[in-house]
């Protein structure tokens, strides 16, 4: 399967800039997806890669191949759309062989690779019913079938999961992974549910006003996003002001509303000097709870609310100097009303520093 690369993919609907300048690497035979809010240009850049629109600037090249300006069906990409689009008079067979009626195969040929296509994603038992009969999730399946059937380069589903209860979207999330494991196909998912993205991804690509701002392991990207956009969209996440006393080998101290803080910047490549202004991230579920002081990332305090949510409870806990922090526990134990000092604390390698 082949390597996309896009460099500098823009786009304009009307005078308003979609795509500002979009670089991204999908790998061969990974699932590459695309995060971002709503308005980011996510599905405008499916459909230019689709050859549905246009670019107005940049490259696309496909194994080094340029297809900036292929014709649609020169691509051989499968683009799967929010909407099923399956045909309610067909059965589900007919519906996965539709799109094959150009590709110049005889009746039997036809039939193969449908069936070959519907077992692909587990839909090969319900070959003779009709789409109304299917849940939702079966429908995506039957929807995933009918582009597979064409044996496409490169897959572009966009937003797979939006439609589906939340079964059904474990399992269509589980269809997707097992497609890029047993067949190679390459995969570039938007997405707009983070839970889903982590879970599904080979690497994760982050897009905000028309530009891939970040992009690299979901785990990466998590623990170490690049800016305080991005620690946010991604999560809850804590955000500390604070002034930078000291940096090396890719860790930092820094002073700040709740005392000196220790730990790993986000961008080492881009260190900030002493003196420079810091944002510090922590992770509600990067933060514990004891009785006792460790020696660095103590914050003494008191937890003010709590939310108790069975397997854990959000806290919010005030620290001495009034800063509060959100803390997520796991088996949590009950501790709103005590009067006595509790300190939040984290380790270094889970406190970020961000630039910005």
């Amino acid at each position: 399967m082949p390597t996309l690369r896009l460099t500098g993919l823009r786009r304009q609907l009307g005078t308003t800039p979609v795509l500002a300048g979009v670089d991204l690497v999908v790998e061969s035979g990974t699932l590459c997806c695309l995060l971002g809010p709503s308005g980011s240009g996510k599905t405008t850049l499916l459909k230019v890669l689709a050859g549905q629109i246009e670019s107005q600037g940049g490259t696309v090249l496909l194994d080094n191949r340029d297809i900036t300006f292929a014709e649609s069906a020169e691509r051989g990409f499968g683009f799967v759309h929010q909407n099923y689009a399956l045909f309610p008079h067909l059965s589900v067979l007919e519906n996965a062989a539709f799109s094959l009626d150009a590709e110049k195969l005889s009746a039997a040929e036809i039939k193969a690779r449908a069936l070959e296509a519907l077992k692909l994603v587990g839909a090969d038992g319900w070959a003779s019913r009709r789409p109304q009969e299917l849940s939702g999730g079966q429908q995506q399946r039957v929807a995933l079938a009918r582009v597979l059937a064409l044996r496409p380069k490169l897959l572009l589903l966009d937003e797979p999961l939006s439609n589906l209860d939340a079964a059904s979207r474990l399992e269509v999330r589980e269809v997707i992974r097992k497609l890029v494991r047993t067949t190679g196909v390459t995969v570039l998912c938007v997405l707009h549910d983070q839970k889903d993205a982590f879970a599904m991804a080979d690497r994760l690509a982050i897009m905000h006003e028309g530009r891939i701002v970040q992009a690299g392991l979901p785990i990466d990207l998590y623990r170490r996003p690049a800016d305080s956009w991005i620690a946010t969209f991604l999560g809850s996440a804590n955000l500390i002001p604070g002034k930078v006393s000291h940096v090396g080998a890719g860790e930092f101290v820094a002073e700040t509303a709740v005392g000196e803080v220790r730990g790993a910047l986000a961008t080492p490549d881009s260190a900030p000097g002493p003196g420079a202004k810091i944002v510090v991230c922590i992770r509600p579920e990067c933060l514990k709870l004891d009785f006792m002081a460790p020696d660095e990332n103590a914050f003494a305090g008191s937890i003010v609310a709590s939310l108790f949510q069975g397997d854990v409870s959000l806290h919010d806990f005030k620290t001495k100097e009034g800063v509060v922090l959100r803390i997520s526990e796991a088996n949590p134990r009950q501790r709103v009303g005590s009067k006595a000092t509790v300190f939040a604390w984290a380790e270094p390698e889970d406190v970020v520093g961000l630039n910005r």
